[in-house]
């Protein structure tokens, strides 16, 4: 029975990092393929049983999850009104069995540096008054990315946990009945961390 259990758990595992995957490509939330990358599992021998565990880039986790912006009306303009994109989910990384009700930024914006990349590696660029793309000013999009996020939040993707849903819905109930699942995440404390619990 235990080794069923850990196959059962292997598979588990794999089918959830693959869905995740899959899903990251889809959703093209896979500019530099670090997340990508990071995103594995793993099965724990425990004297008492066994451990299932996932590893991902940090931010996958708020990218899953979405994040409140601070003030959605600093995003206003003449063309639209700015609207909060980060909104209650069934993330497995928020509400009481996660590690926060919710991902917020409070006071500090996500890093210009990391925005500038992806505008620099998408070729992302204002357009002149006459229509054509100015080049090379990826300072000032990464500046206007900042103030938008930092304002409207990000809305949640669910790109972990759906697939790990599935792939729990998946598993036989005999091996359900073997075991108690609950899900726990830790997020280390960061003094440089631009998105704060509440």
């Amino acid at each position: 029975m235990l080794k069923d259990l850990k196959s059962a758990l292997q598979l588990f595992g794999k089918e959830t990092v693959e869905g995740a995957r899959k899903n990251l490509k889809k959703e093209k939330t896979n500019s530099s393929g670090n997340l990508y990358n990071s995103l594995q599992s793993r099965v724990i021998d425990r004297r008492d049983g066994f451990d299932l565990e996932f590893w991902m880039e940090e931010y996958g986790m708020f990218l899953d999850a979405g994040v409140y912006g601070s003030n959605p009306s600093l995003a206003n303009t003449k063309k639209s009104k700015g609207k909060q994109k980060g909104k209650e989910t069934r993330s497995l990384f928020t509400g009481n069995e996660g590690i926060a009700q919710r991902f917020s930024y409070k006071s500090k914006r996500p890093p210009l540096q990391n925005l500038k990349s992806w505008a620099e590696k998408n070729n992302i660029n204002f357009k002149n008054k006459d229509g054509s793309y100015k080049t090379g000013n990826y300072n000032r999009v990464a500046f206007w990315l900042q103030k938008r996020i930092f304002a409207q939040g990000i809305a949640p993707t669910l790109f972990f946990t759906n697939p790990f849903l599935i792939a729990f819905n998946n598993l036989p109930d005999d091996i359900l009945n073997a075991f108690d699942l609950y899900v726990n995440t830790v997020l280390k404390e960061d003094q440089d961390q631009d998105i704060t619990k509440k």
